[in-house]
């Protein structure tokens, strides 16, 4: 269904999708939602990696419930300690964290899918951002959705196609769908735009593939008192942060991946599919010709590697 009239991303993004062997079908859930978390903003980074856990939320209460235990058993319940990519040598965290990979394995339906993009394409909406940003810029505030500087403008509307078009896949009519993400840019509340205005640019999106209507769209931003749902937001900035790790490592030629030792837990998670967990990396680069492409990625062990 997409045509030559789709954004050029939504292009892209279909090439890199023909190539999935398997997405999660949640046709038997009444609830659905998607985590977000975004990574390799940074100076330094080789791309940019967008990262979504998109699950069953009708059969999340398992997880919810052997977390529980988990937290209690290392003493991260109350208060409430969040796993995190960039602090992964904390003691009890450091030592719940096989537990916590091997529960997430195990109990959520769903996929983690990454998109990395290259960080030397400015723009996947149009030739460059001399010509692209400034029609971005004009059209969110033409629809009524506040101004929005142009690189955010880009960063929102990879955003919201990349859950779009991957939530129209795998859902069906009549869901219940939620939004849950970390504050981030794209969703300030300020003078110029509001989170609502990214609600309404995201339900407008959605529009654009799903040929069925939901019972419900919900929205949040990470809750001041932390829940499983943070937990599940945890996932997503492991994707995002690992991705990028390893894209670094991949194209600085180092034999020793960015970061420390105590990634190798991650790196051999986010290599390994889950029972009933699929963990998807599209990648979108420039091509040798000066063009752009965009594929899946698939991390297998280097000869003689340990994991």
């Amino acid at each position: 269904m997409i045509t030559l009239e789709y954004p050029y991303f939504s292009q892209l993004l279909a090439i890199a999708i023909n190539q999935i062997k398997e997405l999660p079908d949640f046709f038997d859930d009444d609830k659905i939602a998607v985590m977000s978390d975004f990574g390799a903003e940074h100076k330094g980074a080789r791309c940019n990696t967008y990262t979504f856990l998109l699950y069953a939320q009708s059969k999340i209460g398992v997880f919810e419930l052997e977390v529980q235990k988990l937290r209690s058993k290392h003493g991260i319940l109350d208060p409430y300690s969040e796993f995190k990519y960039k602090d992964l040598k904390y003691g009890p965290r450091s030592r719940a964290l096989p537990e916590f990979l091997k529960l997430v394995d195990s109990f959520i339906h769903g996929a983690l899918i990454t998109i990395a993009i290259d960080r030397d394409i400015d723009t996947v909406f149009g030739p460059s951002k001399q010509d692209t940003f400034p029609l971005i810029e004009k059209h969110l505030q033409d629809l009524g959705y506040g101004n929005w500087q142009g690189a955010i403008g880009e960063k929102a509307l990879r955003i919201c196609h990349s859950v779009a078009l991957f939530t129209a896949l795998t859902s069906r009519k009549n869901q219940r769908f939620l939004w849950y993400c970390d504050s981030d840019a794209i969703n300030d509340d300020g003078n110029e735009r509001k989170f609502s205005d990214t609600q309404k640019l995201f339900a407008r999106i959605l529009g654009m593939y799903a040929q069925h209507e939901y019972e419900l769209i919900g929205f949040a931003k990470s809750f001041k008192n932390k829940t499983y749902l943070d937990d599940l937001l945890s996932i997503a900035d492991f994707g995002a942060g690992i991705v990028q790790d390893i894209m670094k490592w991949h194209k600085s030629g180092s034999d020793t991946m960015p970061g420390g030792d105590e990634k190798e837990l991650i790196l051999k998670w986010i290599t390994n599919q889950g029972r009933f967990l699929s963990k998807i990396t599209i990648e979108i680069s420039k091509l040798p010709n000066g063009e752009v492409g965009s594929g899946i990625i698939e991390f297998k062990p280097a000869s003689g590697a340990s994991y």
